[in-house]
């Protein structure tokens, strides 16, 4: 996954700065800024936001178009698999300089130059996912979700739709817009 999924911080923020929007100091700046983000919902069929403590549920149209694009590909790759559907984990999406300020404090892998700060850029989980059928016995292993996910990412990186990072520490993909 490293070694597929390493698109360099440059790349990431160039298109992030061509792609998205002014960077806000604080979440009251989002009420200015509506006509240029989309509102995510907390929780559809496709996917599902997981615990934003330090980001808000904002994409610039581009970035959330993204973030359906690879939620519904991935859960028509485990349909033609004849598999049972999991919902995606969004666990990092806008983050505003407040927000910033206090991740950088606790996570090194957060930057003040972050490219989330311009609403072009979404984190997805690669070891959380949620099974939409409770009911079926049926279970997919993570490890085999993860190899999905990273199938549909990988289309979309050669597709020139975005960049990708495979984080290790944060167990996710750092997702921005191209």
């Amino acid at each position: 996954y490293n070694r597929e999924f390493n698109d360099l911080h440059d790349l990431h923020f160039a298109a992030a700065i061509k792609n998205g929007i002014q960077p806000m100091a604080s979440r009251n700046d989002t009420v200015a800024m509506m006509d240029c983000l989309v509102r995510l919902p907390d929780n559809l069929e496709i996917f599902k936001m997981y615990n934003l403590t330090h980001s808000i549920p904002f994409l610039v149209p581009s970035a959330a178009e993204l973030l359906t694009d690879i939620s519904i590909n991935f859960r028509d790759s485990l349909y033609s698999k004849d598999l049972p559907l999991y919902k995606l984990n969004v666990t990092s999406v806008t983050r505003v300089d407040d927000d910033l300020n206090q991740l950088v404090k606790r996570n090194s892998n957060a930057s003040s130059n972050s490219t989330h700060r311009f609403g072009t850029t979404f984190d997805i989980s690669w070891k959380r996912f949620d099974k939409i059928d409770n009911d079926t016995v049926n279970v997919v292993s993570n490890d085999k979700l993860k190899l999905i996910l990273a199938q549909v990412l990988f289309d979309l990186k050669n597709g020139d739709r975005c960049y990708v990072k495979h984080e290790r520490k944060q167990a996710c993909f750092h997702i921005t817009v191209r």
